[in-house]
């Protein structure tokens, strides 16, 4: 039952979270605009309100993205600054004057924190997912009108087939001078189909091919004629135009949902999935990271006597800092070069730091 002790404090991490909600993405925001602006005005043909709506439709979509990154942060700053506040302003003293223990006290932040990782997860699994490519968008082509080469993408829906071409407009959802490697389930070449143009159907969910035609690799002969050719007229394919842009990103990986990551690993099966994996696992370990990463922070809040906030703060800020990037280092290396599974770098920080959490909790005086 919520007494009117946890509602105060709980009032109080909320408006905490919102503020540090607002400076975190706001600064994120402001910083990514100073640097990048200049891609936003270089747009040919836009006026002054064109460019403002095309940077307010830009971070509107990123600061989905943006939240998710900084999500363990802001829950941790809300919490830190909740506590350093009732030791600032007398109240932690007058609250255990009435025999309430700081674990009691503690509580309300942790649940709270519980509750804004379960919002991150929403975030993660169902928000980002569906506007993945509006965040796969680069500063300076927000309407994606500028074509590019696609150069040997596997896919999934043909036995790992590779799809290539010269030129992939997304606005237009075409594609020019495509060359597509059939391959058997050994990873051999068993044909190749070229088309001059590739045309998106949605409503089929197949490509149009113009002058579209395959040759089957056992019948190319030193003396191969036009009789070894078999017209082809469409392509079903895994490879949407949406996919085809959302994997010019560096990281699409991040925009994909559990179940498409899992749908993934049972597409390519053992051929090339560290990446899918090490996302997968660092999916569920970031939950558990960003309780760790808090309770490792307000135990430097919870004390009897009363402490210097701005020396609890920074001894606050080092511990967090080191989890924090360690954290971050361990979700980017790359272990397969060692011989080591990819989803190890993800559970690593959990193997170092949540014990560290336990320490400190387990220290506090109550």
């Amino acid at each position: 039952m919520i007494k009117t002790f946890d509602r105060y404090i709980l009032r109080a991490f909320f408006t905490n979270y919102m503020i540090a909600l607002g400076v975190l993405i706001g600064l994120y925001v402001i910083l990514d605009l100073f640097v990048n602006l200049d891609e936003f005005t270089n747009i040919q043909a836009a006026s002054t309100l064109q460019t403002v709506f095309m940077i307010t439709d830009f971070y509107g979509h990123n600061m989905f993205l943006y939240f998710a990154q900084l999500a363990g942060v802001i829950t941790l700053v809300a919490g830190c600054f909740t506590l350093g506040r009732l030791h600032r302003t007398n109240e932690l003293t007058a609250i255990l004057a009435t025999g309430t223990s700081l674990y009691r006290v503690a509580a309300p932040v942790l649940l709270a924190g519980l509750a804004m990782n379960t919002l991150w997860l929403i975030d993660q699994e169902l928000v980002i997912p569906n506007i993945a490519g509006k965040l796969a968008r680069k500063h300076g082509d927000i309407e994606g009108r500028q074509t590019f080469a696609i150069w040997f993408l596997p896919d999934p829906k043909q036995n790992n087939a590779l799809v290539s071409a010269t030129m992939f407009n997304p606005g237009a959802e075409e594609m020019r001078g495509v060359i597509i490697i059939q391959r058997d389930e050994n990873d051999q070449m068993t044909g190749m189909i070229q088309a001059d143009q590739a045309k998106w159907d949605e409503e089929r969910g197949h490509w149009h091919l113009k002058n579209g035609y395959r040759r089957q690799l056992e019948a190319t002969t030193a003396e191969t004629g036009a009789d070894d050719l078999e017209s082809v007229a469409v392509y079903a394919s895994s490879l949407t135009p949406k996919q085809l842009a959302l994997q010019q990103s560096a990281q699409w990986t991040m925009f994909l949902s559990l179940p498409e990551i899992n749908e993934l690993l049972a597409y390519f099966k053992d051929r090339g999935t560290g990446e899918f994996i090490k996302v997968k696992h660092t999916r569920i370990t970031t939950v558990i990271m960003n309780m760790a990463l808090l309770c490792i922070g307000i135990p430097f809040f919870l004390n009897r006597e009363r402490p210097s906030v701005v020396i609890q703060g920074g001894k606050c800020l080092l511990a967090c800092g080191i989890c924090y990037v360690t954290t971050f280092f361990c979700n980017t290396v790359d272990l397969s070069v060692l011989g080591l599974s990819p989803a190890l770098p993800p559970w690593l920080p959990i193997l170092i730091f949540t014990p560290f959490a336990v320490l400190l909790l387990d220290g506090i005086k109550t």
